[in-house]
């Protein structure tokens, strides 16, 4: 003989709607949050980027440091690019994690070559780990010169 219990439960049609209707909020949240992701990084994208940046390329000839007497860091900054560059930061970092930010301005026309004198604080930077040149039009293209680099 087989017991029938009662069990009292939300109906089936009832359960249905309620999934629907979790599903359909939880792709509501998602959407939002997806959209908004897209928005930002394609902000990000535009902002960071510039077609011309292409084009744009630097490079650092003759690279000299006087560390006695004058202190002076002396290079060649070379546009090796097809666009107009122009350099307001130079950032000397030292292997005592001391930096100093440089903000002469240095406009390299395609092809120009342009010499390059920064008086080093030798109290801060003792011995030239990097040399950082960011051109303001195309960060993304700034050029490095390693301390090894460096005579």
């Amino acid at each position: 003989m087989a017991l029938f219990y009662k069990k009292k439960g939300i109906s089936p049609i009832l359960a249905g709607v309620l999934m629907i209707a979790f599903t359909i909020a939880i792709a509501g949240f998602v959407s939002s949050w997806m959209s908004q992701t897209a928005k930002t990084q394609t902000e990000n994208a535009v902002n960071n980027s510039d077609p011309g940046c292409v084009y744009a390329n630097l490079d650092a000839r003759k690279i000299y440091f006087n560390s006695s007497g004058t202190e002076k860091l002396k290079f060649n900054l070379k546009n090796t690019g097809t666009r107009t560059l122009t350099v307001e930061k130079i950032r000397v970092m030292a292997e005592n994690s001391n930096s100093t930010v440089f903000t002469n301005k240095y406009t390299l026309y395609a092809g120009d070559e342009l010499p390059v004198s920064l008086q080093i604080d030798t109290d801060t930077i003792d011995t030239i780990s990097a040399v950082r040149i960011i051109p303001t039009e195309c960060p993304t293209v700034a050029f490095t010169i390693e301390g090894t680099e460096v005579n």
